[in-house]
């Protein structure tokens, strides 16, 4: 089989690891035991969750996590350590593919390819950009064609949802500590990792790759208690320990069709935000429930007083008030007061040289000449 990694191949030959290639001959490993093993790791539901039951859909999902010879991914990128977990009744069980010698990697990828087309969900952490194009990549290159999941819950977009605003990042293991409690004692730094394993392959010492098994085990664990919270507080209306993006389970509950817990979560995110952008964009997201449900009185309330602000966001907060009054309570009396309280702001930002005054003068006048003529004849015919 013609060679699937020669740019590792070659940086280990520079390195002493193995014999470089010379003409048709084959490289040379110096490892001579099992080119792959798994180990397994069983503790019991009790022990992972505690008091808690895992999700029932958590009985058909495989988390996986892996770690491979470089982080920047790529078709020179070999994983040599798939971590995959499982909830099966009582027990929960980590088995954790390594690859003892390049060689077997294919051997490798067999053994797993029936795992991964056995699940009914495969759930990652970044794997949609990260771990699956790695593994796909590999299957290819060792002609074993392998479908995409059919149900791929990749954690990390939920977690840029919740927590990079908040954090600034939304690194799993700062996830880990901040919002589930969980603080690793003497973890190995991920960057680190590549390196270990080179020397690993140089030495044939598998003592110092132990902190990166158990590092890799604990991030799919971490998978299974991240996904159990993460449809507690977006599902099951339990609100998230701080720091956390409100508007941003706000956002999480919608796509969940939990309409009530998300307006309770993007009405907090109004209380705590001060930037006026990040208010405005809120507040349009809960009018937009609120139109759907057709509670035009709330509607108006959000406007008037909830968003409020100053200078070109109280102009748009009374432009959106009079549409309320005009299309919805259809008093258009009420709606033209509110435009020329917004009118009477915009003059004043128009001499400031607000950079958005022109175009909010533009949508004012038309919203004006609109609610002046269905005010006219209003009058006309109540003569």
């Amino acid at each position: 089989m013609a060679d699937s990694y020669p740019a590792l191949r070659n940086r280990l030959a520079g390195l002493g690891v193995i014999a470089p290639a010379r003409g048709n001959r084959p490289w040379t490993e110096r490892d001579m035991g099992p080119a792959f093993e798994i180990r397994r790791n069983v503790r019991s539901v009790r022990e992972v969750f505690g008091r808690e039951r895992p999700h029932p859909s958590d009985a058909g999902a495989l988390f996986l996590d892996t770690e491979t010879t470089g982080l920047a991914g790529g078709t020179g990128t070999t994983p040599f350590l798939i971590g995959l977990a499982t909830v099966d009744g009582n027990a929960v069980t980590v088995e954790q593919y390594f690859l003892r010698r390049l060689s077997g990697e294919a051997e490798m990828l067999e053994a797993l390819r029936d795992r991964l087309i056995e699940a009914e969900t495969l759930v990652t952490f970044n794997g949609r950009r990260f771990d699956w194009p790695i593994l796909e990549a590999r299957f290819i290159m060792s002609r074993m064609p392998l479908d995409p999941p059919a149900d791929h819950a990749d954690l990390i977009s939920t977690a840029r949802r919740l927590w990079y605003r908040p954090l600034g990042t939304y690194r799993l293991t700062v996830i880990e500590r901040h919002a589930l409690g969980i603080d690793r004692v003497e973890d190995v730094d991920s960057a680190e990792i590549p390196g270990m394993y080179v020397e690993y392959l140089r030495t044939g010492d598998a003592g110092p790759l132990e902190p990166v098994f158990a590092h890799n085990r604990q991030d799919v664990l971490c998978l299974l208690h991240l996904r159990r919270r993460v449809r507690r507080w977006i599902e099951g209306g339990e609100d998230p320990p701080p720091p956390v993006d409100w508007e941003g389970l706000g956002v999480l509950r919608l796509k969940a069709d939990y309409e009530a817990g998300a307006l309770g979560a993007l009405r907090r995110a109004l209380t705590v935000e001060d930037d006026p952008a990040v208010r405005w964009r809120v507040a349009t997201r809960i009018a937009r429930v609120l139109r759907r449900s057709a509670r035009w009185d709330e509607l108006l309330a959000l406007w008037e007083s909830e968003v409020g602000g100053r200078g070109t966001w109280r102009v748009r907060a009374l432009i959106e008030t009079a549409k309320v009054y005009q299309h919805r309570l259809r008093q258009p009396k009420q709606a033209l007061g509110a435009l020329e309280e917004a009118s009477g702001l915009l003059e004043w930002l128009l001499l400031a040289g607000d950079s958005l005054a022109p175009m909010l003068d533009e949508q004012l006048r038309a919203r004006m000449a609109r609610v002046c003529k269905i005010w006219r004849s209003k009058r006309i015919l109540t003569r």
